[in-house]
């Protein structure tokens, strides 16, 4: 930071350092000069996982519960640089050095070695009054305290294997990489997969696009500082890691003078590690917490280890998140039969539904400052679409029994598309509820957004984690995770997952943004595009009656007995 001097940010940065020793120390103390633990120690399991996974558990469980207890979730790592997607082909079939495949091989393989840190799942659960989260609950996932899981029982990653095959038993997460043809590019490609029950791999979603993104982001680090091997055949990343996590924090610090509003870091995955993600959040706590516009972290595992570090509570962020497309997809493979029948995604609604009963809403939002516990996720198969159900339905029971569905929702979150055309969209279907800007990346991202009226904001990107927020130049190591497959009671769902984000004004799928399993042939892949293209469209939806039968016939199933 000294070297640094003069820099945008980096002056403040270093004052903050100075005058925060203590707590900057604690955490520092925690990792190696290379970004990595102390003494090589692994990660918990809970690490780069969002809050929003332990709001959305309860949906979660409440869906395996009425299937029987077996639903079983496949997620899938799309790389969508293509640079780096061509570069790790060839290095895994044998037509380029070895290395960046051994690199994602080594990080993966750490992922078997994260036990799941019990204490911090109970804290979270304890401090935010999480429902559903009892002891069976914390069992099945964490294991007890005497006989802790691990969050990977098996690993098979083998380039020459050419299909995704299921876990040897029924309770394990198996995480597997194998090349075969994706038949959405229209080539072969390298698959990165974890499979598992879903309340169990739901928590490799986010870590193992974390573990992709560290190979890469090392890979390109070590290209550009020019780091050699070592004569041992080590990579040495202390060379670089304290000058790129300087500089990193520095760009966080001048993202942080510019026009302020409020903010809170979606900051699970795609970052430079666990000790950028602490001080990172540390900063920013810093220097906006006083000003109360900086809403907290959507990392739980960040702020539980700073405590335990002894970092002074009043310094750390609080956690903060929303929801995910994964409960969209996957009740929307569970219940599938529900959206024929509708010619309209309502599954999506009951999702929403679920978390409204199930989760933090608790099914009543009359406080003003609970409905922020309540945020729509729109553009999984196009804003129009859920829109135009959402608009048909009302509440089946509760306190806000016979209202609006829409006048529950407390945050509109905008994931894809422009900021205009999602705003207008809100408007047109009489939503007036806060709108949430989740794709920020830029200051300048940030001012239209605040222009378009949009009043809150999902800043990770913009403070920091984007390469683009430090360069405009700089393109950011692009990749997604999403959940490819569904099993239920041990059959494959004929209702493959899909995602389109915000499709044309017509509601026409965008094909660069059609997400699917590229494992099935084009006659089988061609089916799912047609029926998402229904569903995207909701042209052929069934009236206002008999869709809110639907919708609460499938909503009681699914919630099953009690209040």
């Amino acid at each position: 930071l000294t070297a640094r001097s003069g820099e945008d940010g980096a002056d403040a940065v270093l004052a903050y350092v100075e005058a925060n020793w203590e707590d900057v120390s604690k955490v520092l103390d925690l990792f190696s000069a290379d970004g990595q633990r102390q003494g090589g120690r692994p990660a918990p399991a809970s690490a780069f996982n969002d809050f929003y996974k332990f709001t959305m558990l309860p949906v979660m469980r409440s869906v395996e519960l009425a299937r029987g207890g077996d639903v079983r979730c496949t997620f899938s790592v799309n790389i969508r640089d293509e640079g780096y997607r061509e570069r790790l082909l060839a290095s895994a079939i044998g037509k380029a050095a070895p290395d960046l495949f051994q690199e994602l091989e080594k990080r993966l393989g750490q992922l078997a070695a994260r036990r799941f840190d019990r204490e911090t799942f109970e804290q979270c659960v304890t401090e935010y009054s999480l429902p559903g989260w009892d002891k069976e609950t914390l069992d099945a996932i964490c294991g007890t305290k005497e006989d802790p899981r691990m969050l990977v029982q098996e690993l098979l990653i083998d380039p020459k294997e050419s299909t995704p095959v299921a876990p040897s038993q029924p309770g394990h997460v198996l995480v597997q990489v194998f090349v075969a043809r994706d038949e959405k590019l229209k080539a072969d490609r390298v698959y990165i997969e974890a499979t598992g029950p879903w309340h169990r791999v739901t928590w490799l979603e986010t870590t193992m696009m974390q573990a992709v993104y560290d190979a890469l982001f090392r890979d390109r680090r070590r290209q550009e500082s020019g780091t050699k091997r070592s004569e041992s055949g080590e990579w040495d990343d202390s060379a670089w890691y304290p000058a790129w996590l300087a500089e990193a924090i520095a760009v966080v610090a001048g993202a942080l003078q510019r026009p302020r509003a409020p903010v809170f870091r979606a900051d699970g995955r795609r970052t430079g590690g666990l000790a950028f993600m602490i001080l990172q959040g540390l900063y920013v706590q810093h220097a906006l917490g006083p000003s109360g516009i900086f809403l907290g972290t959507s990392s739980v595992t960040s702020r539980y280890m700073c405590l335990e570090a002894g970092v002074d509570p009043a310094k750390v962020p609080r956690c903060m998140g929303t929801h995910a497309h994964e409960l969209s997809m996957v009740i929307g493979a569970v219940v599938g039969e529900l959206d024929d029948k509708a010619g309209a995604p309502l599954s999506q609604l009951v999702g929403h539904m679920l978390y409204f009963f199930r989760s933090r809403p608790g099914g009543d939002v009359r406080e003003a400052q609970r409905k922020a516990l309540m945020p729509m996720l729109t553009d999984t198969l196009g804003t129009r679409a859920f829109m135009k159900v959402a608009s048909a339905l009302k509440v089946p029971k509760g306190p806000h029994a016979g209202e609006p569905v829409l006048s529950i929702m407390g945050a509109a979150r905008q994931d894809s598309g422009t900021l205009p055309a999602f705003k207008r969209m809100m408007e047109d279907f009489g939503y007036s509820g806060s709108l949430m800007a989740s794709e920020i990346e830029t200051a300048n991202d940030l001012m239209k957004a605040r222009e378009c009226g949009f009043t809150l904001f999902g800043a990770g990107g913009f403070m920091g984690d984007s390469e683009k927020a430090w360069n405009a130049a700089r393109t950011n190591i692009s990749m997604a995770v999403k959940v490819l497959r569904v099993h239920v009671s041990g059959e494959r769902s004929r209702f493959t997952p899909v995602k389109t984000g915000e499709t044309e004004a017509e509601g026409q799928i965008k094909e660069g943004k059609f997400e699917a399993d590229g494992t099935l042939s084009a006659e089988e892949l061609q089916k799912v595009r047609d029926r998402a293209q229904v569903m995207a469209s909701a042209d052929s939806m069934i009236d206002s009656a008999q869709l809110q039968k639907l919708f609460e016939d499938a909503l009681n199933e699914l919630l099953g007995p009690g209040p």
